[in-house]
């Protein structure tokens, strides 16, 4: 029998183009995958969600980097999507946003070119400075191109990451961007998962009222040089908190309230589901959607290894999953294509190494080598950027199409 190269590590080397299922061992395994319904019903819930919550949306493609990813985020409604590369942003605008948010410091004269590019090119983009030597080497690069760069000043918190650490270096950023040619002032961007202490959401809180009233000094002192004025935060933990705050600043009209959550494309049944948790037990507008957001990233893999009692060997590893926030967990095992079990709640993942992992089992499941395991992951980012190529299937795991990661 003949059959093809594979191109990355989850494809096929059978000849035939069409008719591959997962669980009819077609493709290669371990494999990454995604449920194609619950990709869809994630779009529609975030979507409802920011309508309802009069903000618009600019996911965070860092966490996939996957185009097809982008395009249905985009499709579904997004105003435009964050990155946190130059190279990411190459990315998003290959893929079709027309509106880029770089939550990040643009740093090199590479990465400057690789944005000047994407103006020329019709694409809006915003970049964050936090420091007064950033405003000038933006300035003094995109001055002699004869292009104007729109620049959010990053508000902080002590011990955090990037940002100012106070109202009086944000608003003498302001100040000196109205001074220097090439940059343009456009508002404030915040980043409030950094936020710790005894009382997280009350600090979440307090930094957004921060940042909306230091919008309010830049539209009272008229320091807003952009025609577009935005205010944007929010990642994937805090966007019911940060999209109650912000609207209920009531800041004029024009300024666009802009939230970036990430993980909710793929969510997952780790740490994303545990504050996702914690957003339905605060926000009534969560619990008012339906269903909420669903696993939509699965890892299939088969049993290796019976060395022990109580003991499985699986055919995966570090190099193809999170492994920082819980390590993948076991929702389903099928044995020839048939599903033995979806009840697995006594087996539990314990140790992986770069290409296994260990897997305890209790006595009512007896697995064999050769069935194959689907988990769930913790932290999908980091599940992401281990695989060049992502599976999309559909509810029986018929394989639809390949679609490529960018990291």
């Amino acid at each position: 029998m003949k059959y093809q190269s594979t191109k990355h590590k989850s494809a096929s080397p059978l000849l035939q183009s069409s008719g591959f299922n997962l669980l009819s061992q077609d493709i290669c395994l371990p494999a990454a995958v995604l449920k194609q319904q619950a990709i869809k019903h994630n779009l529609n819930w975030m979507q409802s969600f920011a309508n309802h919550s009069k903000v618009l949306l600019a996911p965070h493609g860092k966490t996939s980097m996957t185009p097809w990813l982008f395009q249905q985020q985009l499709a579904a409604g997004a105003w435009g999507l964050t990155v946190a590369t130059a190279y990411q942003a190459q990315i998003a605008a290959n893929a079709g946003a027309r509106r880029i948010i770089l939550a990040n410091q643009l740093i090199g004269k590479a990465n400057m070119a690789l944005i000047a590019k994407l103006l020329e090119d019709g694409i809006e983009v915003f970049v964050c400075v936090d420091h007064p030597a950033q405003v000038q080497a933006l300035s003094d690069f995109f001055q002699p191109l004869q292009q104007n760069i729109a620049v959010l000043i990053e508000l902080g918190v002590t011990g955090g990451r990037c940002g100012c650490r106070t109202d009086d270096d944000l608003m003498a950023l302001a100040y000196q961007l109205n001074t220097l040619p090439a940059v343009q002032l456009a508002g404030i961007e915040f980043y409030e998962g950094v936020v710790k202490g005894a009382e997280p959401e009350q600090g979440v809180r307090q930094l957004v009222r921060q940042a909306t009233s230091l919008m309010q000094s830049l539209l009272k002192q008229q320091l807003l040089q952009y025609p577009t004025a935005l205010v944007s935060g929010a990642g994937s933990v805090w966007y019911d908190v940060v999209a109650e705050e912000l609207t209920a600043a009531h800041l004029p009209e024009q300024v666009k309230l802009v939230l970036r959550p990430g993980c909710y494309i793929s969510h997952d049944q780790g740490i994303y589901q545990q504050a996702q948790l914690q957003v339905l037990a605060r926000s009534s507008l969560a619990c008012s959607l339906g269903d909420d957001l669903q696993n939509a990233l699965e890892l299939a893999v088969y049993v290796q290894s019976l060395p022990e009692a109580g003991l499985a060997v699986l055919g995966f590893g570090k190099r193809d999953a999170a492994f920082d926030a819980g390590l993948p967990q076991a929702t389903a095992l099928y044995r020839h294509g048939v599903l033995l079990t979806d009840q697995l709640q006594g087996c539990e993942t314990i140790k992986v190494m770069d290409q296994h992992a260990f897997w305890r089992y209790d006595g009512a499941v007896q697995p064999q080598i050769g069935d194959m395991l689907l988990l769930s992951t913790s932290h999908p980012c980091l599940t992401f950027d281990k695989w060049r190529t992502l599976w999309v299937v559909d509810e029986h795991y018929n394989l639809l199409e390949e679609v490529d990661t960018f990291f």
